[in-house]
């Protein structure tokens, strides 16, 4: 049976890591079953993201493991990445599927019921509740959904369901079980005594 590539997304967090470093930390990822990368750096510079991307790039090909660029369709178009992910303030969802075509992954963000009505009236892949639950990594948003805003979520989107927001191994069953399809992680990878062994025990979770 394939995997979606929505099941466990590893979503970028480099912080310090020197570059080189932190690639070899993602092929490690990649090999021990994430089934997509998200490329997300806030602070990075437009000339260091493209280099990074650039890199990801030609470091999950040859692995099948797609690549999506969070906000940036540009760079998403110029590096032949696999997709975007769309947060609610990060563009018009209908004019980013018009520019990446069919072919290629467009996700959104949902931070309230609103915005799922909008998601399911255009062309998207897959969405997100963001976040699930409070996370250091994600501070900005307008709530944390729970279980029982994933319950509802779920109900009603047209959609793929993905879950992110301080989702671990602890709670990604309940979080699975409430109607996700799917998981976007940093702590709970990045954070990891061992990362391999983390990934793995995910992916279990989630058969």
């Amino acid at each position: 049976m394939t995997v979606p590539y929505y099941q466990l997304m590893l979503v970028t967090h480099r912080q310090e890591c020197a570059l080189d470093d932190y690639l070899r930390f993602v092929e490690k990822c990649a090999r021990a079953g994430v089934t997509s990368v998200q490329l997300r750096e806030k602070e990075a510079s437009a000339a260091f993201l493209f280099h990074f991307a650039v890199k990801l790039k030609q470091l999950l090909l040859p692995l099948h493991i797609p690549l999506i660029i969070n906000d940036h369709v540009d760079l998403a178009l110029a590096v032949n990445a696999d997709g975007v992910h769309l947060g609610t303030d990060d563009g018009c969802p209908k004019k980013a599927r018009k520019r990446l075509g069919n072919h290629r992954i467009l996700g959104l963000s949902l931070e309230s019921m609103a915005d799922l009505v909008k998601a399911n009236q255009v062309d998207v892949d897959y969405v997100a509740a963001s976040a699930v639950f409070p996370t250091s990594n994600k501070t900005n948003v307008r709530r944390h959904w729970g279980i029982e805003g994933l319950h509802r979520l779920a109900r009603r989107s047209r959609h793929p369901l993905i879950g992110i927001g301080g989702i671990h191994a602890g709670n990604l069953n309940a979080v699975m079980q409430a109607g996700a399809q799917g998981a976007a992680v940093i702590g709970a990878i990045h954070d990891a005594p061992d990362p391999v062994l983390a990934i793995q025990t995910l992916r279990a979770l989630q058969r």
